[in-house]
């Protein structure tokens, strides 16, 4: 069951391939929602992407797929070439946001940020090894993922790692505030 969530400036279109409840979708697409305006304000306030990407632009949309093992295994064997299962995958659709958007870049109104693949088993298991909720991991590795399809990566440099973790923290803290006041 696909659930999109619309706000200002960010769409989120969730897809679960595990099987999930009624209420586990809706309380996913609940914080979907909730994630959806931290990401807005990172955007808009925090300028982490480069302005010239908000010119004509009315939305964002990033698709989520909610995966088992071996379906996440596979896509990180076949996109890169890492034959094990991860947390959470990142396919953008742009190399970046960062920089200015060039001529040969889409300009329409609504742009796809990318896909995200999440693991619902390592969201169970990286729940509990930190001792937070499911919604909670599940939320952390959104956010993570989505600061990705930005085009930062964690993996290039120390410094990029620590723009990263930097970017991240300031993601969950405003999320934190905004799940204490509820959607």
């Amino acid at each position: 069951m696909a659930n999109m969530k619309k706000h200002s400036l960010i769409q989120v279109d969730f897809h679960p391939s595990v099987k999930l409840t009624r209420s586990e979708e809706a309380n996913i697409s609940k914080w979907l929602g909730m994630a959806s305006l931290v990401i807005e304000e990172l955007i808009i306030k925090k300028q982490i992407i480069h302005p010239s990407w908000l010119k004509q632009t009315t939305a964002f949309k990033i698709s989520v797929l909610i995966c088992g093992e071996v379906k996440i295994k596979k896509l990180n064997c076949d996109y890169r070439n890492k034959d094990k299962v991860t947390d959470v995958l990142s396919f953008p659709t742009f190399e970046t946001l960062r920089k200015a958007k060039s001529k040969n870049d889409f300009t329409g109104t609504l742009i796809l940020l990318g896909d995200l693949a999440i693991c619902h088993q390592k969201i169970i298991k990286q729940a509990k090894d930190f001792d937070i909720s499911y919604l909670d991991e599940f939320i952390h590795l959104f956010l993570h993922g989505t600061i990705h399809l930005m085009g930062y990566d964690h993996e290039i440099s120390s410094k990029e790692e620590k723009l990263m973790e930097d970017l991240e923290n300031q993601a969950l803290s405003i999320f934190s505030k905004i799940k204490k006041k509820g959607p």
